[in-house]
């Protein structure tokens, strides 16, 4: 009986352990919502390119809304570590439930701040006369002034100077 319990344990930390591994993989792949960047989904599409001028450029921080990735992973982590506690089927029940929210709660936020990184918002005076916003990473920072095509596509918008 002993022997079943070190085998069961043992396979909890190899899962534990191949998520946690499964997750840094993940979000090292993060968006870096540049405009040297674009996603599958754009292949083969055809974009439209308004011309303008920047009128103005600020740094901005962009944080991703949530982390599917990390919010998962965590809850799996604190389950597998929350069930660990306790004597009894009862209590290994409860820690697995406690774990598992607070392993999402803070997988969650690590998964944000992970994907948490510096970016512009141009303005943009369009030759049409209109002007918007428009929020880019910081692989490209282009100066007030330069002029610009806008490609407004199936990855957003993004901004390239002329």
């Amino acid at each position: 009986m002993m022997m079943q319990i070190s085998a069961h344990s043992a396979t909890r930390k190899a899962i534990a352990g191949a998520l946690a591994a499964l997750t840094l993989a993940v979000t090292g792949c993060a968006n870096s919502y540049g405009a040297g960047t674009a996603s599958t989904r754009s292949l083969g599409q055809a974009s439209t390119v308004y011309t303008g001028v920047v009128t103005s450029a600020r740094e901005v921080t962009i944080k991703p809304d949530r982390s599917l990735i990390g919010t998962a992973t965590g809850a799996v982590l604190g389950g597998l570590a929350g069930s660990e506690l306790g004597g009894g089927d009862k209590a290994q029940t409860a820690g697995a439930i406690g774990g598992a929210v607070i392993g999402g709660v803070a997988g969650n936020a690590a998964g944000k701040a992970v994907g948490t990184q510096r970016g512009y918002a141009y303005i943009v005076r369009f030759d049409n006369g209109e002007v918007k916003e428009i929020i880019q990473g910081a692989d490209l920072y282009i100066q007030p002034g330069t002029p610009v095509s806008a490609i407004a596509g199936a990855d957003g918008w993004k901004l390239i100077p002329r």
